[in-house]
């Protein structure tokens, strides 16, 4: 493969393998030896390709003043003024695939030692990728405009990173490019300040019909109320509920329920005097504003629509939206058996997907088991991966946009299911905001790539 005009690195040194290829850089070119440098690797045997990777573990290094070895320089620092030393800078390099005639494949050959590295720009990357692509970033470095495979969006994506990183404008960034493409786009803002502030058609929560089944689960919640004793109660009482809401028409007609049931009179006493302490009238009047039906929402002919959910101060009836919409979607489906392309974005996923049981996380939990295959998808965004989101939840999500973690069990669980190359906690901490690593389905190298994501 020809290198042209692209500047040469370092060379290979002894110990390569498939999945490292150990280099020293040039003293020239040290300024250049960076974490996350995109860099081609041409074999002196197999001049004809071109490795493509990244460079990780950048060290600087000296064959007398070394680690762990006592030397004279140590007791007397005067004599490095006068004494000869040779630092120099090593690397890995990370190969990711490899390049011939245009064309990439898996890297299946051991790079010979004494090849060169060169540092490379997005020019001999592009082209390279034929397909649905959607861009959000480019490269820290080089300038590549990384290509995003639209079509494994039905794999599902997760976004997370510590507080200030950008995942609200990485998120955003995806939704247009998403927006664009045909799909239709349903954000979920949990405060109402990260994505209803930037577009058109956004719908108070407030305004949202709770479906009776789902209602009964919030009224539940909010009374605190056991599901397995008193949730058939409040069900068949939802279901039948007609007329304005109030609380003492609702009080009145589940203890109508409750008997003709056959419940218990403490049981009925018990239901009764929780609802009426614990859930205020104003959640009752509030029923009669809330007009608009999940399925209308999905039958708006624009994208994407944002539902603010910060018109609901109550965390359950939030929930409740959520899980009434996503399930308008698959009720939709499942009633025209035929596929769709909807994506729901979950903002703040921790309060709606986590490890203990809400009433939103049933329908998140099925869309990313069994949403692909009827073009149902899921976007989560969250602080951290593994205690905010349920194991069976974030184990489906195809592609993973992570930055600088709050905890380091973040990073060793999504190498359990991703390929991370050695992108570990050092380099993580090191990340600025709106830098983010991203890996999966999407990302046609599927290994980490960083790339700074563009202002939205």
């Amino acid at each position: 493969m020809k290198v042209g005009d692209v500047k040469e690195l370092g060379i290979v040194v002894s110990g390569a393998t498939i999945g490292a290829i150990p280099v020293q850089i040039y003293r020239s070119a040290e300024r250049y030896a960076v974490e996350e440098q995109l860099v081609g690797v041409v074999d002196r045997e197999n001049p004809g390709e071109m490795v493509i990777g990244f460079l990780r573990r950048v060290t600087k290094l000296e064959p007398v003043i070394k680690d762990r070895v006592r030397t004279p320089y140590v007791d007397r620092p005067d004599m490095v003024d006068h004494g000869i030393l040779l630092p120099y800078t090593s690397a890995i390099v990370k190969p990711y695939v490899a390049v011939r005639d245009g064309k990439i494949s898996e890297v299946t050959n051991i790079v010979t030692p004494g090849s060169k590295v060169y540092l490379i720009d997005a020019s001999i990357l592009e082209g390279l990728f034929k397909g649905e692509y959607i861009y959000i970033g480019t490269h820290k470095y080089s300038g590549w405009a990384l290509p995003l495979d639209v079509r494994y969006i039905t794999h599902h994506v997760g976004v997370f990173g510590a507080t200030g990183m950008g995942k609200s404008r990485l998120v955003r960034a995806l939704i247009n490019e998403l927006a664009t493409r045909g799909y239709k786009v349903v954000v979920f803002d949990h405060t109402g300040v990260d994505y209803a502030p930037y577009y058109q058609t956004v719908i108070k929560s407030t305004e949202v019909k709770i479906p009776p089944n789902i209602l009964a689960s919030v009224i539940a919640r909010v009374a605190q109320l056991q599901w397995q004793t008193h949730g058939e109660y409040l069900e068949i009482a939802t279901m039948t509920y007609e007329g304005k809401w109030s609380k003492e028409t609702f009080i009145a007609h589940v203890k109508r329920v409750m008997k003709r049931l056959n419940a218990r009179d403490s049981t009925i006493e018990k239901v009764e005097l929780y609802i009426k302490q614990l859930v205020d009238n104003t959640f009752f009047e509030e029923l009669n504003a809330r007009v608009k039906l999940p399925g209308d929402i999905l039958s708006i002919d624009v994208s994407p629509i944002v539902v603010d959910l910060s018109y609901d101060t109550d965390l359950s009836v939030k929930q409740a939206i959520v899980a009434s919409v996503i399930e308008a979607a698959w009720n939709k489906v499942k009633r025209e058996k035929t596929s769709t392309n909807v994506v729901f974005v979950v903002d703040e996923a921790q309060n709606y997907a986590p490890q203990t049981w809400t009433i939103s996380k049933d329908a998140i939990e099925t869309t990313v088991r069994e949403g692909r295959k009827w073009g149902l998808s899921i976007v989560l965004a969250s602080q951290r991966i593994v205690g905010d989101i349920d194991p069976s939840i974030r184990a489906n999500l195809g592609t993973i946009f992570f930055s600088r973690l709050t905890a380091p069990t973040d990073i060793r669980e999504i190498s359990m299911y991703l390929d991370l190359a050695d992108v570990n906690e050092s380099i993580l901490a090191q990340l600025q905001p709106r830098e983010f690593f991203v890996a999966g389905l999407m990302n046609p190298l599927r290994k980490p790539v960083l790339i700074k994501t563009r202002e939205v």
